[in-house]
């Protein structure tokens, strides 16, 4: 009896790696099932495509065509006028040829971009995390571990760190393929610039931004996160150099909040689809 019980002890202290997307982000979540069951790919959301969501796009490709025969930002209607708002494009930013050059240009503390950008390919690099802001690298060193959870603790307390580690797990990305970097240093430094240099650099394939205040700098916008999170936004850097910026909720909202959960593993898949993370 003590041997069994031990046994279950020991089990408890060493829980089973994760089967299923879900149980990877969501472990302690009552609608992942726990029971044994055979592993299959997590479904793709289905799109809600209503017939407003028809009108507007159709809406929006006639001003945009009529806008390139016309030459203008204005299309006159019976009964009015359509302006047509442009893309906020980052021009004019300086590009580098070498990570050390453009170490040398960054405002963010050299201590927090080492522990960022060290040993990160130009070739491997996938996706950009785009967060709010950095911790104090007073407040970070003594919490440094090994491995990719020091990259996430920059920008993250540990158990906030620890779930967004989950996230990126879920939605299989390795730690080479991943960089974070915020959009304000100390003192409110604004790094938003300084986040499409980094970008044009390490080309990834996406842009994600964590919370309003990321993607409201990054896309250049006042919209509300609420309305445009998981959709993709092209946006051109310097000369020619085009990327995809999908918003999503900050990851220090999405763990205290399932229904947060739900839509954020929704989002996710969206993006994972595009990098071909999903069939």
């Amino acid at each position: 009896m003590d041997a069994l019980f031990k046994q279950k002890l020991l089990s408890l202290r060493n829980p089973l790696e994760p089967k299923t997307f879900g149980e990877a982000l969501l472990p302690n979540a009552l609608w992942v099932s726990k029971k044994p069951i055979k592993v299959e790919a997590a479904p793709i959301a289905k799109e809600v495509y209503s017939e407003k969501v028809q009108v507007i796009e159709s809406l929006e490709r006639f001003a945009e065509e009529q806008s390139s025969q016309l030459k203008s930002d204005i299309l006159k209607v019976e009964g009015g006028e359509i302006q047509i708002r442009k893309n906020a494009e980052w021009d004019d930013l300086e590009t580098y040829s070498t990570v050390e050059a453009l170490k040398t240009q960054l405002m963010l503390n050299s201590q927090l971009a080492e522990v960022q950008l060290k040993d990160k390919d130009q070739k491997a690099v996938k996706v950009i995390f785009v967060t709010e802001a950095f911790r104090s690298w007073e407040e970070v060193e003594p919490e440094l571990q090994t491995g990719f959870i020091n990259e996430l603790l920059t920008g993250f307390p540990l158990k906030t760190a620890e779930f967004f580690e989950r996230m990126i797990k879920g939605m299989k990305l390795a730690p080479e393929e991943v960089i974070i970097y915020p959009v304000e240093g100390s003192d409110s430094i604004d790094l938003a610039a300084e986040v499409m240099k980094v970008a044009a650099f390490y080309r990834p394939e996406v842009i994600i931004t964590l919370g309003a205040k990321a993607t409201q700098k990054i896309l250049k916008s006042n919209d509300r996160l609420s309305m445009i999170h998981g959709q993709f936004f092209n946006r051109r850097v310097g000369e020619g150099e085009n990327f995809q910026i999908v918003p999503l909720f900050h990851p220090a909202i999405i763990e205290t909040n399932l229904n947060m959960k739900k839509t954020a593993w929704a989002d996710m898949q969206k993006i994972m689809k595009h990098l071909k993370k999903l069939p």
